[in-house]
């Protein structure tokens, strides 16, 4: 797969730039915040129970409504314009409000600058507005309208701070993008060199895990503005969460072959897929809070279905099965510790808010590892396959007495050698032999001593031809022997070698020596393997006539 070190260098050099980029001066342990269902200016906003942040971030966990955030700000400490930033990207209408203390009664004026981060990327990922230059202290209200999984971080800085930031973070995730896409790209190419569909699965599920952290993380919204943004925060998740468990589920099931080898797992891991496409269409009308609780019990079952179903396949002595594991178990703890933290149940941290892109490029890399011991799993079971195949065709076209081939085998062998002949204009000849007098001698000293000078002639014969010749026996007592590449002239020779060879070593303690009546024909235009055969058997009988242990050519 994808060279390994170049991926662990990719995750290396995440790891120990992601917080850096996500390091900034916090605002929110400053501010009180306070939460309504109703839709209030800011001076009605001011009579909502206010509660001191007394920590850089907020994290609610799923929330439906509204939020303000009241804080002071020194004018004198921020000499510039600057650029207020919430760092969470899935806020909707957010407002800010500067309260103008030169007025009557010390109205509240709305900041509706969005000037965006000038600079080689004009694609800031959280929503923000430039605060124009004061004096003095001004109160200032922020206004946000949640629907889902709320937390947030509030920060103040500059519009070059800004900038550097954003191009930091662009920066990481291509990084990670680089690393997912050059993955995928060599997963696609060598499913077209080996064949193997369960690679564009391993491809399909890269993408849409880079399309859901892209989308997460609101990195590819500038990229698609219109089509992002006219779908739900909530929504836009859950359609990519979809994605990533029916392409992950896909991928699984074929590399651990559920639906051949363990048909309860992939029932399970079916069940996933079902739901998670029946909660896509809906996910566009439902409520945030109400698409999140969906997308975090798919997402949960998902990981959970393709750990459980990877530690079957480990036990039924699956062994690719051990790294797929591994990756999956690395996502799972990625997702719950993601969830766990949307949920509101671990504060909004850097570390976890980096957790999900990195372990699923620590997942991928395993799956690559994975997917690798499954080819070369598969390389082994085929080379064993086709052991199996040889050994069992063998043993369907060997005889069981002598060892030879046997007639099944020689109509197959005779057509090939006949074709051979016919295209390359080589010779081919064939001996047919019958040992003299057989039956009388089965019956004068057994059975045994029979079958013993039967398995003599198949050794006699096997050592006086080349190891491209074949032997076989015809039936009974009677044999052929196929000489590809010989005239009658060199097969002459090898038919008196093997009639002098039997006569002078067929006697046993089971019985005398015998002798053996040979009949030889060559191929010749017209032919066919029957004909062929027929006139071989012609000269045999011709030789028995003619006084038996002699070889006779066909006419």
């Amino acid at each position: 797969m994808f060279p390994p070190v170049v991926i662990w260098w990719l995750l290396i050099t995440f790891l120990l730039f992601a917080p850096a980029a996500q390091a900034e001066r916090d605002l929110l342990s400053q501010a009180q915040w306070a939460t309504t269902q109703e839709r209030l200016s800011p001076s009605e906003a001011m009579a909502l129970d206010f509660r001191a942040a007394e920590a850089a971030t907020l994290n609610l966990g799923p929330y439906q409504g509204r939020i303000w955030l009241r804080m002071t700000l020194d004018g004198e400490a921020n000499a510039e314009s600057r650029w207020l930033s919430i760092r969470w990207p899935y806020f909707r209408d957010l407002r800010v409000f500067l309260r103008d203390s030169s007025a009557p009664g010390g109205d509240w004026l709305e900041v509706r600058e969005t000037t965006e981060v000038a600079g080689l990327l004009d694609m800031p990922g959280h929503p923000g507005r430039l605060l124009p230059r004061f004096s003095g202290e001004r109160e200032v209200m922020i206004q946000l309208r949640a629907d889902g999984p709320t937390a947030l971080r509030l920060t103040l800085g500059t519009l070059e701070e800004e900038r550097v930031r954003t191009l930091e973070r662009y920066t990481l995730f291509g990084v990670y993008l680089g690393a997912m896409l050059g993955m995928a790209a060599y997963s696609l190419f060598l499913m077209l060199a080996v064949r193997e569909r369960t690679y564009l699965g391993y491809a399909a599920f890269l993408a849409a895990t880079v399309l859901y952290v892209g989308l997460r993380y609101n990195i590819l919204t500038p990229l698609f503005p219109d089509v992002v943004q006219s779908v739900p925060p909530a929504a836009r998740a859950q359609l990519a969460v979809a994605l990533v468990a029916l392409s992950g589920i896909w991928f699984v099931r074929r590399f651990l072959r559920t639906q051949r080898d363990d048909r309860l797992a992939d029932r399970s891991l079916v069940g996933v897929m079902v739901a998670a496409l029946l909660s896509m269409p809906a996910s566009i009308w439902l409520a945030g809070v109400v698409s999140f609780a969906i997308m975090a019990v798919y997402a949960v079952a998902a990981v959970a279905a393709i750990v459980w179903a990877a530690v079957r396949a480990m036990r039924r002595g699956f062994d690719p099965a051990g790294y797929l594991l591994l990756g999956w178990s690395v996502f799972a703890l990625a997702v719950l510790l993601y969830l766990a933290m949307l949920l509101g149940w671990l504060p909004y941290a850097t570390w976890l808010m980096i957790s999900l892109p990195v372990g699923s490029l620590a997942e991928a890399l395993l799956l690559a590892f994975a997917l690798g011991n499954r080819i070369r799993h598969k390389q082994r079971e085929e080379a064993v396959l086709a052991q199996e195949r040889d050994r069992y065709r063998f043993l369907s076209e060997q005889d069981g007495l002598t060892g030879l081939y046997n007639r099944r085998a020689l109509d197959r062998r005779l057509d090939h050698a006949i074709a051979t002949s016919l295209r390359t204009g080589d010779p081919l000849s064939l001996i047919v032999l019958d040992a003299d007098w057989f039956k009388d001698y089965n019956d004068r000293y057994g059975h045994l001593a029979g079958d013993d000078a039967l398995r003599c002639l198949a050794r006699v014969m096997r050592a006086n031809v080349r190891d491209g010749d074949g032997c076989f026996r015809y039936g009974g007592e009677e044999f052929v022997i196929l000489l590809p590449g010989q005239g009658l002239a060199q097969a002459t020779v090898v038919a008196e070698r093997i009639r002098e060879a039997y006569r002078g070593n067929s006697a046993s303690e089971l019985g005398p020596g015998g002798t053996v009546s040979l009949g030889l024909a060559q191929f010749r235009e017209g032919d066919s393997a029957n004909t062929l055969l027929a006139r071989g058997d012609a000269a045999l009988y011709h030789a028995k006539e003619r006084g038996r242990d002699r070889v006779e050519l066909a006419h």
